[in-house]
């Protein structure tokens, strides 16, 4: 049945706002010091959309630049992942598509926050693996910088926006194969990562709130986070690796949300995987949500690090709260 689950990644592409937000200049907004910013979460740098620069916006164009790497490569399905989608109660898949010129191809939106990466590959393997489709752009993009209130310093400093397309597809020569997968959610805690206006349960967002900041701004509750991450993080490692039969140090690599350098450190302690098997950008690109994990895919990819019969272990975890992973060799 394993072997059911066979794909290969034909290239994958990024995309990141013309705004690079330096830590220098962080902390002159906020009134830090860049010492206290790097301390809490390890970013040094982040990309904050500006003007004319959107979740849809980001996701054609780094679409455009796989499809480029790729000639020939015309997908059958495109799913977008994504929380800050272009328009409330809309996809972005489909304005995708459209802007791509794909035609009135399967176009949906994946909303699992920080797993969005890990369940929207899953996801697409799934649709290849039993034929309903043979090639799928994977879209991951997104923009929280947008929610984040000017003065909220936990979230400013840890947020970053960009996107990254993965071309996906299955042919009878592909070596690379799920080796083992799991997902779960918790909605528990719901509410420690949310905008607590705008939905369903709230539609008309205060024009003027009480505490003078932007309505449609991000709540995050960052303790609950960071425990919730390192701890179900470390538990989903332990599982997937004993799903597959796959020792701790037998893993070649670990492409981990980019969540902050403070939650991957703490897990590199708790599960024992050597530091140097685990792709760190965060310092760079700051928390991209979905996209923070195939950014990472990306710059391995471009080094060419990965090796055949190499085993990668894939790990999202966030908002909902929602968490993913699953094992693949390469």
């Amino acid at each position: 049945m394993i072997d059911r689950f066979r794909f290969r990644i034909a290239g994958c592409g990024t995309a990141l706002p013309r705004t690079k937000l330096s830590n220098v200049e962080l902390a002159k907004q906020l009134g830090v010091e860049t010492s206290w910013i790097e301390s809490r979460c390890g970013v040094e740098t982040r990309y904050k959309s500006e003007g004319d620069e959107t979740t849809l916006s980001l996701a054609e164009e780094a679409s455009r630049k796989v499809l480029a790497q790729v000639p020939g490569f015309v997908p059958d399905m495109l799913i977008c992942s994504t929380f800050t989608p272009e328009y409330l109660l809309c996809p972005t898949a489909p304005a995708i598509a459209h802007r791509l010129a794909l035609g009135p191809i399967g176009a949906f939106d994946l909303n699992a926050a920080c797993s969005g990466a890990a369940i929207g590959f899953l996801t697409a393997i799934n649709f290849l693996a039993t034929g309903f489709a043979k090639r799928i752009l994977l879209v991951c993009s997104d923009t929280p910088t947008k929610f984040l209130a000017d003065g909220d310093r936990n979230t400013r400093i840890l947020m970053g926006d960009g996107a990254a397309a993965m071309a996906l597809e299955t042919t009878s020569d592909c070596k690379s194969r799920l080796l083992s997968w799991s997902i779960g959610s918790d909605g528990e805690g719901a509410a420690y990562y949310s905008v607590p206006v705008g939905g369903s349960a709230c539609p008309q967002p205060l024009l003027a709130p009480p505490d003078g900041e932007l309505a449609l701004s991000v709540k995050m509750e960052g303790r609950q986070l960071f425990k919730f991450a390192v701890a179900r993080g470390a538990e989903l490692i332990e599982h997937i690796c004993e799903k597959a039969s796959v020792a701790m140090e037998n893993v070649s690599w670990v492409l981990i949300h980019q969540a902050n350098l403070r939650i991957i450190n703490a897990l590199r302690e708790k599960v024992g995987i050597p530091e140097d098997r685990w792709v760190v950008n965060v310092n760079a690109v700051g928390n991209t949500v979905a996209a923070s994990i195939p950014l990472a895919l990306a710059d391995c990819l471009d080094r060419q690090a990965f090796k055949e019969g190499d085993i990668i272990l894939v790990v999202g975890f966030g908002a909902g709260l929602t968490w993913a992973g699953f094992l693949m060799q390469w």
